[in-house]
């Protein structure tokens, strides 16, 4: 990117002059080794080796990438408190689970005096960022241009968090795996009826949301289950067992990739 480039923010519709911003908030893309490198992916294409996370250089101006980043803060002071995120805790025995029987799933988190807007707002501003940005690791991530809108005003504070617009379900890994980013990605699921969901799942340091795309489905739940975000009051929160998640095969597979490299003097 040519220096001080001048552009219209995408978040803000301002023109002005483009700021790096980047698409999940670095807090939440830890290295194992300070100014090593990290591995990400799409979960598609070959993994790639990179020193930073991911970070649009035309996507947002400085105006936009303050409201980015004021989103980005009140959240992870959310998610540090409630310890959502690998980074903020040790041993599994300080997430409180309540045990599920022997499976993928492997407990459940009752939380109470959530800041619901704040992780609301968060999940829809990273699924926003995906969806507007034109990088080419973001190509795969598909987002309707009326959905999109929707959240562009949802996190420029032009209009409210609407469950029923972006029903948002929370997730954990209570167990932990290698550190890697991926990005947010397209997924579907079927419903008890047999009917598909489709929707968007964003990852950052074993936190998980699941963002039902209602510009083609309706999660069959919503109003009765207590794992979506709302106004306000508790959350459940579904801990997953990193080792039998497909991410896992995943993220070994990486790993695998990048250790035979490294013992071939691949870069």
């Amino acid at each position: 990117m040519k220096k001080h480039e001048i552009g219209i923010c995408r978040l803000t519709l301002a023109r002005g002059k483009y700021v790096k911003s980047h698409i999940v908030p670095k807090a939440l893309t830890p290295k194992d080794v300070p100014g090593g490198p990290m591995f990400q992916s799409d979960g598609h294409e070959l993994p790639k080796k990179r020193f930073d996370s991911w970070y649009d250089q035309r996507l947002v101006i400085r105006k936009g990438e303050d409201i980015l980043a004021s989103i980005d803060d009140d959240a992870i002071k959310e998610i540090q408190r409630l310890k959502l995120a690998w980074k903020y805790w040790d041993d599994k025995s300080e997430l409180a689970m309540e045990p599920f029987r022997a499976g993928a799933a492997i407990g459940l988190r009752s939380l109470c005096d959530v800041n619901h807007i704040a992780l609301a707002k968060f999940a829809i501003s990273i699924l926003w960022r995906a969806g507007a940005s034109e990088m080419e690791d973001l190509k795969g991530f598909h987002v309707s241009e009326t959905l999109l809108e929707q959240a562009r005003l949802v996190v420029t504070g032009h209009r409210e968090f609407d469950p029923t617009v972006f029903p948002i379900k929370v997730f954990q890994f209570g167990t932990k795996g290698p550190l890697h980013n991926l990005t947010p990605m397209n997924h579907e699921l079927s419903q008890p009826d047999g009917a598909k969901e489709k929707f968007f799942r964003i990852f950052a340091n074993g936190l998980f949301f699941h963002v039902t795309d209602t510009a083609s489905s309706q999660p069959y739940d919503l109003g009765r289950a207590t794992w979506y975000l709302r106004a306000t009051g508790k959350l459940d929160v579904i801990c997953m067992d990193f080792e039998k998640s497909a991410q896992n095969e995943f993220a070994t597979s990486v790993f695998h990739h990048f250790t035979s490299q490294q013992s071939s003097g691949g870069k």
